[in-house]
């Protein structure tokens, strides 16, 4: 559990105190933390990184509340599955590539895997004013 909340949780509150004063003294400013989807679903057999992903979307709210005042601004981002090297560990879990194929197409909304260019879109975004 240590390796995840180091990982997923103190990252970012680092991350996030480093750069508060020099957005506070610019006035305004985008913070984005990622979370993936275990952290607003649940996802059988990985308690320690599904709740640090929860964890995260927590501390990006609560960010979210305290920085308003200085016109900074907090999100936490989501994306689903993406097709990358990640997924190895949840192909294991869920007994190979077809099945962690199944799983995609019949759970994701879209029925798909996600894209990468999909999530700097969302990044791009984000960081906009």
């Amino acid at each position: 559990m240590d390796i995840f909340w180091r990982m997923n949780v103190r990252s970012h509150f680092v991350a996030t105190q480093a750069a508060m004063p020099i957005m506070r003294a610019l006035g305004r400013g985008s913070i984005i933390i990622t979370a993936l989807t275990s952290g607003v679903q649940y996802d059988r057999g990985m308690i320690a990184y599904s709740t640090t992903k929860h964890a995260v979307i927590a501390m990006a709210r609560q960010i979210a509340v305290d920085y308003a005042r200085y016109n900074s601004r907090c999100n936490a981002l989501c994306p689903g599955f993406v097709d990358t090297a990640f997924n190895s560990g949840f192909e294991r879990q869920m007994g190979g590539r077809a099945a962690l194929e199944t799983y995609v197409a019949g759970t994701i909304p879209l029925g798909r895997w996600g894209t990468s260019d999909e999530i700097v879109q969302s990044i791009v975004y984000l960081a906009s004013d």
